[in-house]
């Protein structure tokens, strides 16, 4: 089901709903509507509740949904936070059980998983999916929130400008994505300023100027997402990217799961490169957009296929370290990967 499908099942929400893909934004934004949907205002305290990943257990999760609501129709369940991709056949097999269940209790409770886009891999859809994307579809509404196209980015800005009751055209929507770029939640937050900016000055309108002014300047692909700059080979600017991730505190268990996950796409593309695919044939068979196809597709060339072999077997080996051995700080894992990566591919 995509985002605008079940935008129109809001009204009428039953069952069991995963929220997955790359925009997280939206399946935030979309939890709030969920919440307005099923809960009535009364007991929201004893008919709303929220398992975070720290918190989850198979157990946990049952005794919620079984629970019937209080002086309500409905109750709502939340999960979120939970690293799926570290789930092992018990673990899968464990909330197998627990969503069986959902069957008789789906009368009175709707449950949504809020699947973080870094912790939870789909596989390659819809052909091979993965293991927990298999298990999760047979009882639960799957909801896929893709990134905006940039047209349907422009007028999402341009609603939220109406909304707050401040003038804005096409032309600015493109200078705020410039200088801001496309994340929706740093935009939401460059929209309010400058708003309130326009407000509290008492202006009629905002400007360009305004906007370079009072906007944080963000650039994107080639400065501070880690995967971006690693596509691009420049070594200096990688351990920048880190340096500033980590001074933001950011998990090292996302950004590790973000790197492990561009290689192995890096080398599905690869595979049908060579089977003799083109970009928009890759794209369709791997389910990867088109514009990372493009990306992977430049960074491979030339490059020897035995170095993406052994990228991806780091990538393993830093997986199991980050979860086995109990001597490794937070970050270890991840900056002995990022070094090995950068000795394989970096100028």
């Amino acid at each position: 089901m995509t985002e605008a499908e079940f935008g129109k099942e809001l009204k009428a929400l039953y069952g069991g709903y995963v929220f997955y893909g790359d925009e997280d934004y939206l399946k935030f934004s979309y939890l709030k509507e969920v919440r307005k949907n099923v809960l009535d205002g009364m007991f929201d305290d004893f008919n709303h509740v929220v398992i975070y990943g720290q918190d989850y257990t198979a157990s946990s999760l049952l005794n919620a949904i079984s629970t019937l609501p209080m002086m309500s129709e409905k109750k709502l369940v939340e999960v979120r936070g939970v690293d799926f991709n570290a789930f092992k056949k018990d673990d899968i097999k464990d909330l197998d059980g627990v969503l069986e269940t959902m069957k008789e209790n789906s009368k009175h409770t709707v449950l949504v998983i809020r699947a973080d886009s870094t912790l939870f891999n789909a596989g390659r859809l819809p052909k091979a999916p993965s293991e927990i994307y298999k298990m999760l579809s047979k009882h639960m509404t799957m909801v896929q929130f893709d990134f905006p196209t940039p047209a349907r980015l422009r007028t999402w800005i341009l609603k939220h400008f109406e909304k707050r009751g401040v003038p804005f055209d096409d032309a600015l929507c493109q200078r705020l994505v410039d200088i801001c770029g496309h994340d929706m939640w740093a935009l939401t937050n460059e929209i309010d300023k400058l708003c309130t900016y326009v407000q509290v000055n008492n202006l009629s309108y905002i400007t360009g100027e305004i906007i370079e002014n009072i906007c944080c300047k963000t650039v994107e692909y080639d400065d501070f997402q880690l995967t971006n700059v690693i596509l691009d080979k420049n070594k200096e600017l990688i351990f920048e990217t880190l340096r500033r991730q980590k001074l933001n505190h950011e998990k090292p268990s996302a950004i590790l799961a973000s790197i492990i996950r561009l290689f192995l796409e890096i080398y599905l593309v690869y595979e049908q490169a060579s089977a003799g695919l083109g970009k928009s044939q890759i794209a369709s068979a791997t389910s990867i957009h088109e514009f990372k196809v493009s990306k992977y597709l430049a960074f491979i060339k030339g490059v020897n296929p035995k170095k993406l072999k052994r990228a991806v077997e780091l990538c393993a080996q830093a997986d199991v370290e980050s979860k086995t051995f109990s001597n490794l700080t937070d970050y270890i894992a991840l900056e002995r990967l990022i070094s090995a990566l950068c000795v394989l591919f970096c100028r």
